[in-house]
């Protein structure tokens, strides 16, 4: 038998014991022998944890074992892929699903070759055979075995059992596969499995027709080809043997668009057949595509459909077109949401199947979604809805709404449930991100990829990028897509998700409009900068006492102290009781009130870490004993029953009056009431800072303020400041702290940062960047850099190869994973294709469990490498970094790890190490002290406390307001602003600029008012002059001169006359005119003009090329 290499071996008895039950079941009992599998790939697995690293989880799940990188990166992907094949069939088995004789015998090979490759690595057998399969014959012995006697059966290997195994498992090993599990036959039991994980069972026996069965190779009639039959590889059969849906698999090698016509086809027959339109699925193994019969072109999906799905989308096939889209007045009566409900519809109607809503913080997101979702549950368009957030205390205020709202409709926040209490049939879930990933991305995922009609998308902007992504690529479904932010701030990736066109979504309903028309309050900002935060600290300036204090607070050993603490360094570094005092102070004297002006309104005070807010309620509690320990709370990640205190705040009648916030109010909590916000940090990403604007711009009845009026909030200009009681909220109060709105009106676009790697994704992608680098010829004929380049290049195919195929982004890019899982695809690498990797491989890689401090370092030292190959010398901060934690680690070694590796650490803080360095020694530098800088202590710089007086100049300050407008609009409302300007004036006179002209033109177009790239999108190549003078137009009076002097030199009749000035006319109206015009616009078209200039229209074609001479900007020196 072939796992006789196992027998007689004491180390490997329970291991042989699954394997000869596997063995003797594979062909009377498939489902037991998959069952004895997977124990026996259990027991394997743990041999490998337990000899490599002398302990493994136990609690651990076997999906969790193999997917770890600890284990997968040291199995080549065709030994991976058959461990995954072992435990899925025997995880079907486990769950009563019927196991082939085929699948337990692919399965049986696999577990084969995987524990003779473990032996081989253990040095207990120099090779082995191939699996034979001609050895298994029927066995008519009753067994007594059966599924669950074997699943009771422990698996453990203990430090004994692999004493003498220990070291045989390094860096090197790779575990290969004898046999390639990538051929036909074994793609079609992936396939299976496929089908299996969405519920169906696939019968084995070709041709045959059985009911609720996944069956294959069904003969159909009618194909338009010689024999005029076809055999489809798969039809999914309804209980009452009615065709639900076709497969059509091809070779991964072949584009699955090649199946696509062959299934149409299949689909065609089966539809004459049985008079049932079947869904269509076509694959070539990396990819599943569907083409579902209601209309929508053919799309990719992740999976195939379960039998529920399949029926509610066949049954989707009869609804007709959204035609009533009103709103339910008691989910909201506002008429703009009205507007987005109508767009949504319009949009959903034209097939489309994504919409993205940009709606001002404040004007009702969430009441917009429901309202949405009333209309199409009413059309029977949406049954299933799911609603993603990114933090539980939005899922709450959501799950909320929901409930008030939609009552009759089932509702379950599964982030706040577990166990039985998650309803997953609810007609509407909620869940934060991770908590929906977790469900989908495991080994046994909760939903089905047709599971949700609808899927809401909160802040889209931010949510659904790196990991994340996978939920949108899993489930198939409409998708709506809401965001705060402005629309010309979106990245251009969240347009190209929901298919907009940039700067352009579904709908759009602006603070300005918003505030205008009385669905959002504005705001009054006052520079509130303390003079500390606003100008630094200065030693001369001070008292002869506080003096002293700062002698105390900075003096060095030697009593040397700086005489100045610019404002920079006064933020980061110092926390002054006398500045949070008179910003606490501030607040509570000029803050808006209620109650005829006896009590503050609820306020949010910014801060900018823990230990700053913290401060400011000590402060508080300082200054105003009276008040009582609640009215004044700490709102961040560090509170126990944090939402405890948030629900408080949201009730007008409780404490806290002022919450104090770090990043937990920035965004999406919704407190009517507020009427002062203190941004008591500094804010740069313009996308947060208005965000945080928008915790004050919601209207609130009956709040009673004692505040100035509308007109004081919405007129910057206006000055009456009297404040009396309104009933209802006239606007809000900014106390900005630390000159947040001089940043941003000197920075429109602030600092918004892009989506960033992790640490991990960093190194790989510097890792590519070292084997494209090592390719060349230099490198290559230097023996050190040519291992390093193997060493490397392995590396990163290695980890190519190893990575996790069942997770769900992992399978959306496959066939870029074995493209790179090749060899071959690495004898060199391009150009094209190091950025081929870093955008579709390098985003895929999960971090190892390892130290991040030790992830640090390998990132400054693989930058140091890397500047070393390409001859760049100058990398001083990096070895400024690297002495520094030598240094310290110098100071520690009392640890027996540190003091083994004193001398290297001594020798690096020499320059003289750093004079002859070498690539080889960087590594080696690298290897030695990595795994020492998890004992460096935590890098926690304590604030600098001080207690110096600081003062407030309280003014009113700027107010900005967000670019809601798209590019093109901000650049026509500039022209028609600026028409007067020396530039346009030359323009539209049809004068010509000089370069200096077009620089001042290219500032403004490029970076005024956006970027090159947004001017790029819009002016069709055309150069700057151009495109502005085709907005702004052409003085008639400049045209008519040149028209008159044109007339002034022939002799022409009325009609010729009449006809050319239709040219003039055409001119004014539209810029400029080509040849081309007289054949495609109008009038001309419709006009002879050879017969009008009686044969000769050389006339018209100078007078066409003079005006496009003249109107074409030209440029002079």
């Amino acid at each position: 038998m072939n796992f006789d290499l196992l027998k007689d071996r004491f180390l490997f008895k329970q291991l042989y014991s699954f394997c000869k039950d596997a063995e003797e079941f594979v062909i009377s009992r498939p489902e037991l022998s998959a069952i004895s599998q997977r124990k026996a790939l259990e027991s394997a697995v743990k041999y490998f944890y337990m000899s490599k690293y002398g302990s493994y989880s136990e609690t651990a799940t076997l999906f969790s074992l193999i997917q770890d990188e600890q284990f997968a990166s040291y199995m080549d992907s065709t030994i991976l892929s058959g461990i995954h094949l072992i435990r899925q069939v025997g995880n079907n088995a486990a769950h009563g699903e019927t196991v082939t004789k085929n699948e337990a015998m692919n399965s049986l090979e696999a577990l084969y070759y995987f524990c003779a490759e473990l032996l081989k690595i253990f040095g207990i057998i120099k090779s082995y055979d191939k699996f034979d399969r001609t050895v298994y014959t029927k066995k008519t012995e009753p067994v007594t075995e059966t599924v669950e006697t074997i699943e009771e059966k422990p698996v453990e290997v203990t430090k004994e059992a692999v004493e003498g195994l220990k070291g045989k498992i390094n860096e090197a090993t790779t575990f290969r596969s004898a046999t390639d599990f990538t051929e036909a036959e074994t793609r079609r039991v992936y396939i299976d499995n496929a089908l299996k994980e969405a519920g169906w069972k696939v019968h084995d026996i070709k041709g045959a027709v059985l009911p609720n069965k996944a069956c294959i190779e069904i003969k159909l009639d009618g194909m338009p080809n010689n024999e005029g039959v076809g055999f489809a590889d798969y039809i999914l059969f309804d209980d009452d043997n009615k065709p639900l849906a076709v497969v059509e698999a091809k070779k991964t090698s072949v584009d699955p668009v090649k199946g696509s016509q062959q299934a149409k086809l299949y689909a065609d027959c089966i539809e004459q057949k049985w008079g049932v339109r079947p869904v269509i699925f076509y694959t070539n193994g990396y990819e599943v595509w569907m083409i579902d019969g209601s209309g929508y072109p053919s799309r990719r999906v992740f999976g195939y459909y379960t039998k529920d799905e399949l029926h509610s989308l066949i049954v989707r096939r009869g609804l007709k077109q959204i035609t009533d889209t009103r709103i339910d007045p008691n989910i909201s009566d506002r008429p703009f949401i009205q507007e987005a409900a109508t767009a949504v519809c319009d949009t959903f109607n034209k097939k489309q199947r994504k919409a993205l809503i940009v709606m001002a913080t404040g004007t009702g997101k969430t009441r917009c979604a429901i309202s949405i979702v009333d209309v199409l549950q009413r059309a029977n368009w949406a049954k299933h809805i799911l609603f993603l957030a990114d933090r539980t205390e939005l899922v709450t205020q959501a799950k909320n709404a929901f409930k008030k709202h939609l009552p009759n409709s089932s509702i379950c926040a599964i982030s706040e449930t577990k166990g039985e209490d998650r309803d997953f049939n609810a007609r509407v879930i909620l869940s934060t991100y991770p908590t929906m990933l977790n469900l989908i991305d495991c080994e046994e995922r909760a939903f089905g990829v047709g599971k949700f009609d609808l899927i809401i998308l909160d802040e889209c902007h931010r949510s659904v990028y790196n990991k994340y992504q996978a939920i949108i690529r899993y489930f198939d479904s409409l998708l709506l897509g809401l965001t705060a932010t402005p629309r010309e701030k979106v990245d251009d990736s969240t347009y190209e998700l929901f298919n907009v066109p940039k700067g352009e979504p579904t709908f759009n309903y602006g603070y300005e409009k918003a505030v205008s028309e009385g669905f959002l309050v504005d705001y009054a900002n006052f520079d509130s900068t303390p003079q500390l935060l606003k100008f630094g600290l200065k030693y001369d300036d001070l008292s002869e006492n506080e003096k002293e204090a700062y002698e105390e607070a900075f003096a060095d050993e030697e009593g040397n102290f700086p005489k100045e603490i610019d404002k920079k360094m006064f933020y980061k570094r110092i926390m002054n009781t006398g500045t949070i005092d008179t910003i606490l102070q501030t607040l509570m004297d000029e803050g808006l009130k209620t109650d005829g002006g006896e009590k503050l309104g609820k306020s949010i005070i910014f801060a900018y870490n823990h230990n700053h807010a913290k401060a400011i309620v000590e402060r508080f509690n300082a200054l105003y004993p009276e008040k009582g320990s609640e009215y004044c709370k700490l709102v961040d990640y560090s509170v126990n029953y944090v939402s405890t205190i948030i629900n408080d705040f949201k009730n007008p009648a409780k404490n806290p009056v002022i919450a104090v916030s770090v990043d937990m109010l920035d965004t999406g909590v919704d407190v009517p009431e507020v009427l002062n916000l203190v941004f008591f940090k500094k804010v740069f990403s313009l996308i947060k800072f208005w965000q945080m604007i928008g915790r004050g711009t919601r209207v609130c009845k009956e709040l009673y303020p004692f505040s100035p009026s509308r007109e004081f909030f919405e007129n910057p200009e206006c000055t009456d400041d009297t404040k009396q009681t309104y009933a209802d909220k006239q606007g809000f109060y900014i106390f900005d702290c630390c000159e947040n709105f001089a940043y941003f009106k000197e920075h429109p676009k602030g600092k918004d940062g892009k989506t960033s790697l992790s640490l991990t994704q960093k190194i790989f992608s510097l890792k590519l960047d070292l084997v494209y680098e090592l390719q060349r010829l230099n490198h290559q004929e230097n023996p050190e850099h040519k291992a390093f380049y193997d060493k490397w290049k392995a590396e990163v195919m290695n980890r190519i190869k190893n990575f996790n195929r069942n997770l769900i982004n992992v399978h959306h890019n496959l066939q870029y994973v074995d493209k790179y899982s090749v060899d071959s695809a690495w004898d060199y690498i391009g150009v094209l294709d190091l950025k081929e990797l870093k955008k579709q491989i390098v985003p895929l890689a999960e971090a190892k469990d390892d130290f991040e401090a030790a992830k640090s370092f390998d990132l400054w030292l693989f930058n140091m490498e890397l500047a070393e190959l390409e001859g760049e010398k100058d990398y001083s901060q990096a070895v400024q970094v690297v002495t520094t934690i030598c240094s310290i680690l110098l100071d520690m070694t009392t640890i027996p790890e540190i003091a083994q590796k004193k001398e290297l650490l001594k020798t690096v803080i020499q320059n003289e190490f750093w004079e002859n360095i070498t690539v080889t020694r960087l590594e080696d530098l690298r290897n030695q002290v990595r795994d020492l800088v998890r004992f460096l202590p935590r890098e926690i710089v304590d604030p600098i406390r001080t207690n110096f007086d600081d003062k407030i100049q309280l003014k009113r300050g700027e107010h900005l307001t967000p670019q809601f407008k798209n590019y093109k609009q901000r650049v026509i409302d500039y022209l028609a602003d600026n028409v007067e300007s020396p530039v346009i004036h030359k323009i539209r006179n049809v004068i010509p600029l000089t370069s200096d002209d077009l620089k001042e033109l290219q500032r403004i177009l490029w970076e005024e008012l956006g970027s090159k790239d947004d001017y790029d999108h819009i002016a069709d190549g055309e150069s700057v002059g151009v495109f502005v003078r085709k907005i702004v137009g052409l003085d008639r009076e400049a045209i008519s001169k040149l028209f008159a002097e044109y007339l002034a030199k022939y002799n022409f009749n009325q009609m010729q006359e009449e006809f050319l000035h239709q040219i003039v006319t055409f001119v004014l109206e539209n810029g400029d005119i080509e040849p081309k015009n007289l054949i495609q616009d109008e009038p001309f078209k419709y006009l002879e003009y050879t017969e009008i200039f009686n044969g000769n229209p050389e006339a018209v074609y100078s007078l066409i090329k003079m005006l496009h001479s003249a109107v074409n900007v030209a440029v002079v020196a």
